[in-house]
């Protein structure tokens, strides 16, 4: 009876070793699961940081007025006046030689100055008209041959360091646009670009 007895009680303490040891294992796989779950929302508020820091590193564009010098890239630009016409050119008797506006010619009177250590080319198709509904309008070439005096329309030149430029930018717009944005990139590589504020005549 007594051998009995010794062997229910070894029983009984592997059984209650076994319980702590299962108790301990499960503590450990939870305690393993809960770090998980911490360290996640940590990774993903690092990753929704980064993915905000960058939209806030851009601050919204300055907007100049006519009159204003701001520097774009290589080149300083000033916008001196904004005047209009329905065609550009001459009669000789009752032959037109020019070009006629589809719908009306906005002419940029602009400056331009290299401000940088080398020429550099300088094109009108860095500066663009862009309306209320974001339509945007590339410049005239065609048009701006006819400009009078002769050779002042501003459309593709090299420019060496410390050359001011002024010349005028013509582009054919819908009748009846009056206010517009003038659109200027840095350069033909890049997106970046300044906006100049307009009030059409």
């Amino acid at each position: 009876m007594q051998l009995k007895k010794t062997s229910e009680g070894e029983k009984m303490k592997k059984l209650f070793y076994g319980m702590i040891l299962m108790l301990l294992v499960s503590v450990l796989v939870l305690s393993g699961c809960a770090s998980t779950q911490t360290n996640t929302p940590a990774t993903n508020d690092a990753g929704n940081q980064q993915a905000i820091t960058p939209s806030n590193s851009n601050p919204t564009p300055k907007t100049y007025g006519l009159g204003d010098s701001f520097v774009a890239g290589d080149f300083t630009w000033k916008i001196i006046n904004v005047s209009t016409a329905t065609e550009i050119g001459q009669y000789y008797g009752e032959t037109f030689m020019g070009e006629k506006a589809n719908g009306v010619f906005v002419i940029l009177d602009v400056e331009v100055e290299n401000t940088g250590k080398s020429a550099q080319y300088l094109s009108d198709s860095l500066i663009k008209l862009v309306d209320d509904q974001d339509r945007e309008f590339s410049a005239s070439t065609v048009a701006a041959i006819y400009l009078k005096p002769e050779g002042s329309a501003l459309m593709f030149e090299q420019i060496n360091p410390g050359i001011i430029k002024k010349g005028k930018i013509v582009y054919d717009v819908p009748t009846g646009l009056k206010v517009a944005n003038v659109k200027i990139s840095s350069s033909l590589l890049t997106s970046e670009s300044y906006t100049v504020k307009i009030d059409i005549p």
